[in-house]
């Protein structure tokens, strides 16, 4: 199993399929390495029409919500399948992706300030 995402691509690039391309890629490559599914944090909207559905009608929960908990965010495709047949468990998001909110600051202040906006398609505010 491999865990990957959310795919982004630079305002003045969307809407002319690079995102898609850039999936249809990765996940041709995942498949070649031999993984049989990808946990996903994206937008359903989205990912949806990739051949993504929610990871829990797979049996994976996500760590840390409880249970009936919003998790909307967090999806899953197999690339083998069947792949997931009787398989039930909670995700654990690797540690890799956790950092420090201070250490995020001190990089942050390396460029230039810039108002932070919510756009539509974000999926937390």
């Amino acid at each position: 199993m491999l865990t990957m995402g959310p795919i982004s691509i630079t305002p003045e690039c969307k809407r002319q399929g690079y995102g898609k391309r850039l999936l249809d890629f990765c996940l041709e490559k995942a498949a070649a390495m031999g993984f049989g599914a990808v946990l996903f944090e994206g937008n359903i909207k989205f990912y949806s029409h990739c051949g993504f559905d929610y990871a829990r009608k797979f049996g994976i929960r996500y760590h840390d919500l409880p249970e009936g908990a919003d998790d909307s965010f967090f999806l899953c495709m197999e690339l083998i399948p069947g792949y997931l047949d009787g398989i039930t468990g909670v995700y654990q998001t690797p540690k890799g992706y956790y950092v420090d909110d201070t250490d995020v600051e001190v990089f942050d202040r390396q460029f230039p300030p810039k108002e932070k906006l919510k756009l539509p398609g974000q999926l937390f505010d």
